[in-house]
């Protein structure tokens, strides 16, 4: 079950003054599963699982996301469309996002640059995946991309990274482009946190050569993101970041 949540003032009726609220038109079937607060609220965060399909027309404050690859859910930002974690169009960029979780079963460095261009302001972005999938290749591919678009991308979390190619192309895309960097964790198992495995990567993910000079990475064996499923209180989703560990 999933729906529309926010942080602070959930039963705070709007007085005439404010502005109106967002506008959400659940567009699912009479068995789909959909929250809604009693009285209209201000969303900041928005996740969606099972079959909900939501229309979001108006949201200014809506910061944070998440989704899941697997996942039927369908969310719509005027004519923009994502079901899953896949963008099916994308026609106009949401710049309000700027943390952004994303559950996928596949590892695809295409799919998380089509969802940088939907929200061109994304500031933490979490990973998490159980299978490589393809070598996510990306030097010509994107190109164009890395020559014309601004990665504003400060914080990167990936959940379990094994150190296989698919996986390092994918964190080196970042590594080499992302100029605005801050942090980037990698969870690893504990069999490979030793100084062999952990000098072979740093130079297999070319940290010497990262476009953010300030930028820190750090391997670890304990947990990295929150669990989307492991929060059972609304009142967890009233920190700044609900999916920092």
């Amino acid at each position: 079950m999933a729906g529309a949540i926010k942080r602070s003032g959930w039963y705070q009726p709007l007085s005439s003054n404010k502005p109106s609220p967002p506008a959400i038109h659940p567009t699912t079937p009479p068995t789909a599963a959909v929250h809604t607060a009693a009285s209209p609220p201000v969303l900041d965060l928005l996740v969606f699982r099972s079959h909900l399909h939501v229309s979001v027309n108006f949201a200014p404050k809506l910061e944070t996301l998440y989704c899941h690859s697997y996942s039927p859910a369908k969310i719509m930002f005027g004519s923009t469309v994502i079901q899953g974690a896949k963008i099916y169009s994308l026609t106009t960029a949401v710049h309000s996002i700027k943390i952004l979780a994303v559950d996928m079963g596949i590892l695809s460095l295409d799919t998380v640059i089509d969802l940088m261009k939907c929200f061109p302001s994304l500031e933490k972005l979490y990973i998490q995946t159980s299978n490589s999938g393809p070598n996510n290749l990306w030097l010509r591919k994107h190109k164009k991309l890395i020559r014309c678009h601004d990665i504003r991308l400060k914080k990167i979390v990936f959940e379990w990274y094994w150190g296989i190619r698919s996986q390092i192309n994918f964190v080196t895309f970042f590594v080499l482009n992302a100029s605005a960097l801050d942090s980037m964790t990698l969870r690893i198992q504990d069999r490979d946190y030793n100084e062999e495995f952990l000098a072979e990567h740093r130079r297999k993910l070319q940290l010497e050569n990262r476009a953010s000079r300030g930028a820190r990475f750090q391997f670890i064996t304990n947990m990295c993101v929150r669990n989307i499923r492991e929060i059972k209180d609304i009142h967890d989703f009233n920190l700044p970041d609900p999916f920092a560990c």
